[in-house]
């Protein structure tokens, strides 16, 4: 299955007084980078539909283990694997790195959803497109 990773520098304001990195910044990196896998594949989970609605791609289940912090200012790596592609939901392991030391490790499970028009807000889980599935379950390294 796909994996993606990318770098990124451990910015002073996602730190706690202590220099430790304040644990919900590891989410909103999830969020972003799997975005970014995604929209690198031509994928956009929250696209505008035809009927008025739009997409989304709700988490349903998340672990989190943490083994190292890193220090401010450290390059840490990205890693995101598709585990899993069911037929409405998805499965992520998230990897962080900083050079060879595990920092932390997430799994995540998401259905492919849909918002529908007329300013309903409840979402409604889907079936995961066929041409998400082809490219999601390439054996393919991103950037």
């Amino acid at each position: 299955m796909r994996t993606y990773q990318y770098e990124r520098r451990l910015h002073w304001s996602e730190c706690d007084p202590a220099g430790i990195v304040f644990f919900p910044n590891y989410t909103r990196w999830m969020v972003e980078g799997l975005n970014e896998m995604l929209l690198s594949l031509g994928i956009d989970p929250n696209a505008r539909l035809e009927d008025g609605g739009h997409g989304g791609l709700p988490v349903v289940q998340l672990a989190m283990k943490f083994f190292e912090a890193p220090t401010l200012h450290s390059i840490v790596r990205h890693e995101i694997r598709v585990e899993k592609i069911g037929g409405k939901s998805l499965a992520f392991t998230h990897r962080f790195w900083c050079s060879q030391t595990l920092l932390v490790e997430a799994n995540e499970t998401r259905v492919w959803a849909v918002h529908a028009p007329g300013g309903k807000p409840a979402m409604q889980a889907i079936s995961v497109p066929e041409s998400v599935r082809g490219l999601l379950n390439a054996n393919a390294e991103g950037p």
